[in-house]
């Protein structure tokens, strides 16, 4: 059955983005969203349904700390809700403000090592639609709106990458190349928390895989083919020149003092609990459109703050952050220092990258990537998932035609 439901999965969240990017284009308008949405959004439950199955806890710790956090999301989802029409739509068609608050119940994503593979590889799928995508649109890595929203259809391919050691050569160049080819886009748009974020799962995925067996020579040459990929596009001064130049502008651009001045001032009295799902601040914004094609309607107040921690911070106040970092960082600590194979192991990086990501940018969000966060939440919990030896994964993976 999760056979079925894993494709049904995957495709529901990468068509539910793809339906918020093409609404932002205007490509489509009305109803024709909304409708949209609400079909990926039945899939996603229904999917999900099929695959919350391991609902058990291994420890007592991760018992009751996990039901404190959880029982306190659904507090704040409480403390911000409304009956209207028009709010329950836009909180369903949103991917920052519902249903980030219930992604964590994927604690839960059937941890099956069969399970677990297949969804590697409907992931490794996403990162071959990208490529295609921008093979036949190449101008969309080019513009920062539609950069933004298809350069996180490939995010998750960080997670595939570090799993280098048990897949094919083909299947690791690949991936490599989605993350590399992203990296290039948001150094060409000045995003400087992507590049960060895109750097970590490279840096993260040669150190995983520099001292294994695995066939690709793309990490056994790994600081020779960076070192020529740079070399060549400095070479060249004028390539150099337009690949660099936003960046160069906003290296020491601060764009974020004056609106965490705001929050920190509407949010004085609300640092302990926060304001609830529907929390907002006081951050005015006159309607314009910046260097970058971007526009920005006009409001007076804002539901999104640049940083993940202010962001958990604004819903739910510092018991938001306190519980959310008792779950995630001994998750990542038994998962990087007590695995006994790769696959876990990456587990637990993944986790500490989005910790690390959350203090620059990495908001909670309906994407691929966060859940795929709680999801190794749950297998860094395992100790049945962390003493297997890598060579019995490798084996699923092979099933998988991955290997």
């Amino acid at each position: 059955m999760n056979n079925k439901a894993i494709p049904i999965f995957v495709i529901s969240i990468t068509s539910f983005a793809v339906w918020n990017f093409l609404e932002s284009l205007d490509k489509i308008s009305g109803y024709t969203p909304i409708f949209l949405i609400l079909l990926s959004i039945s899939a996603f439950v229904y999917s999900s349904y099929k695959l919350l199955l391991d609902i058990k806890f291994e420890n007592i710790y991760i018992k009751y700390t996990f039901i404190l956090f959880i029982g306190y999301e659904f507090i704040i989802i409480f403390r911000g809700l409304s009956f209207s029409y028009q709010f329950l739509i836009d909180m369903l068609m949103s991917q920052i403000t519902f249903w980030p608050l219930i992604v964590p119940l994927f604690i839960f994503f059937d941890k099956k090592i069969s399970t677990l593979v297949l969804l590697i590889k409907y992931i490794y799928f996403i990162g071959v639609f990208f490529l295609l995508v921008n093979l036949l649109m190449p101008n969309l890595l080019l513009q920062r709106l539609t950069a933004e929203s298809i350069i996180g259809l490939a995010l998750s391919s960080g997670f595939v990458l570090m799993n280098a050691s048990y897949l094919g050569s083909r299947k690791v160049n690949i991936s490599f190349l989605v993350l590399f080819i992203s990296l290039l886009s948001v150094i060409y748009l000045g995003r400087r928390s992507v590049i960060v974020t895109i750097s970590g799962y490279i840096i993260a995925s040669y150190i995983l895989n520099i001292t294994s067996k695995t066939k690709s020579l793309l990490f056994r040459f790994f600081p020779i083919i960076i070192g020529v990929l740079f070399f060549l596009l400095f070479s060249f001064s004028n390539l150099n020149t337009k690949l660099t130049q936003k960046m160069n502008e906003r290296l020491t651009e601060d764009t974020r003092s004056e609106l965490f001045g705001r929050y920190y001032l509407e949010m004085q009295d609300y640092m302990t609990f926060g304001k609830g799902m529907n929390g907002t601040y006081y951050s005015p914004i006159s309607g314009y459109t910046d260097d970058d094609g971007v526009t920005f309607t006009e409001v007076d107040y804002r539901n999104v703050i640049e940083n993940g921690y202010l962001q958990l911070m604004l819903t739910g106040g510092i018991v938001h952050i306190v519980l959310f970092l008792l779950v995630t960082l001994p998750a990542a600590f038994i998962g990087i220092i007590k695995s006994k194979n790769n696959f876990t192991r990456a587990c637990g990086i993944f986790i500490l990258l989005r910790l690390i990501d959350m203090l620059i940018y990495g908001l909670p969000s309906f994407s691929m990537s966060y859940i795929l966060v709680w999801i190794c939440v749950g297998v860094c919990f395992s100790a049945e998932l962390r003493e297997m030896s890598d060579e019995s994964i490798h084996v699923e993976f092979q099933k998988n035609n991955l290997a």
